[in-house]
């Protein structure tokens, strides 16, 4: 008897520690999911990934991890260096093609965080989708799903799907369910997918339109269009009461052919930093020496936030490089130790300009007649007090031993 119970006992005990034993560790999901997403190790994710696409019953999310894991490994170069890119893009390309919409939604699920290193790899996939995706792209955007995607959306995805997406872009545009936020996003779509077919609806726009922001924005992008008739209403706008319409406007000034420089300058003064922003970036492109001294109220503006400091400190680099801006050096040298520049910001973006390579030229060339590196060196000893200005400043000063 004691030979019949205990034989039973000995096969149930073994079967049960058995099923235990599967149960221990992570799923092969989980794993992968943390290679890819945390270690952005897409090698090490696909192994796991497609054991757990044959293990889990719901295989949406599997499948999202995987499609981006192949991306990704091509993105980086990984799939090329281990000899598996053959077989990576043959997968992605497969998958892609056979992409439904739930597994759409499941790369944006996934993808739906700013931290995420493959978050452009995986996006591609949608791209490479196209007409498909730019629907769920479309529907998302206006249902305010995915929020952290939209600016991916809408300043370059649809974009890339380019006349795939044409269509639908002009349907959301023109209905009035669309709020004017996203019908300003999408006409600057339409305009970097640069097609004519949108010109017509985009007139019709325009006159039915009653946000003066929006219709500057359709008047800009007609104007990229080839509608050259829209010039001289989106130059007036640059001093539009309207903020929007400045700022539509500004934005334009880079692309308008043989526009005065008259017309930029003048707008420096603009209280927003938006629009001195893109007017600094115009300036960039359509130089003038007479600019200059606008360029530096920028700099040392109590108004204006960082953005156009810094595109001033760009646009006077390539003036410096072009030989626009003759003297400069001493000029800022003397804003800086003159004492007439309170901020301590202001100071710093000052002597950021003095770093760029040409003013540090223009100083080492006029040492003999003004030692404005002398003057600065005795500054930053006796009367600069921001640490960081401090330590900007040594850095010129090493620069120009």
């Amino acid at each position: 008897m004691k030979k019949v119970v205990i034989i039973p006992l000995l096969v149930l005990l073994l079967a049960s520690f058995g099923c235990e034993t599967k149960q221990k560790g992570p799923s092969n999901l989980t794993v992968g999911r943390s290679k890819l997403i945390e270690s952005g190790n897409a090698l090490e994710a696909v192994g796991h990934l497609e054991k757990a696409e044959q293990e889990e019953v719901n295989k949406l999310e599997p499948r999202a991890l995987l499609l981006i894991a192949y991306s990704y490994g091509i993105s980086t170069g990984d799939a090329d260096r281990s000899g598996n890119a053959a077989k990576f893009k043959s997968e992605r390309a497969q998958r892609i093609e056979a992409l439904t919409e739930a597994e759409m939604k499941s790369i944006l699920q996934v993808l739906d965080d700013r931290r995420s290193q493959v978050r452009k790899a995986g996006l591609q996939i949608l791209v490479d989708k196209g007409h498909d995706a730019a629907v769920l792209i479309l529907d998302s955007l206006t249902k305010g799903r995915y929020p952290a995607l939209h600016d991916d959306f809408t300043q370059w995805m649809l974009a890339d799907i380019g006349t795939d997406a044409l269509e639908l872009v002009l349907a959301k545009l023109t209905d009035e369910a669309t709020s004017p936020a996203l019908k300003s996003k999408l006409v600057h779509v339409l305009a970097e997918i640069g097609d004519a077919k949108a010109v017509d609806a985009l007139k019709s726009l325009h006159t039915e339109t009653s946000e003066p922001g929006l219709a500057m924005e359709i008047s800009t992008t007609l104007y990229q269009l080839g509608e050259d008739s829209y010039k001289n209403d989106i130059i007036a706008g640059v001093t539009h009461d309207d903020v929007a319409v400045r700022r539509a406007a500004a934005k334009a000034m880079v692309n308008i052919k043989n526009i005065s420089t008259k017309t930029l300058v003048a707008g420096l003064k603009d209280t927003d930093s938006e629009v001195v922003t893109a007017l600094v970036e115009a300036l960039a492109v359509h130089k003038d020496a007479t600019a200059v001294d606008g360029l530096v109220d920028v700099l040392t503006s109590d108004v204006l936030n960082k953005n156009p400091k810094q595109a001033a400190i760009n646009t006077l680099d390539i003036y410096g490089q072009e030989k626009l801006a003759r003297g400069l050096a001493s000029r800022i040298t003397t804003l800086i130790i003159g004492g007439t520049v309170s901020d301590a910001d202001n100071r710093l973006h000052l002597v950021q300009l003095l770093r760029k390579e040409p003013f540090k030229k223009q100083i080492k060339a006029i040492k003999s007649i003004d030692d404005l590196a002398f003057k600065l060196y005795d500054y930053h000893e006796k009367k600069e007090e921001s640490t960081l200005v401090k330590t900007t400043l040594k850095q010129l000063l090493d620069e120009l031993q």
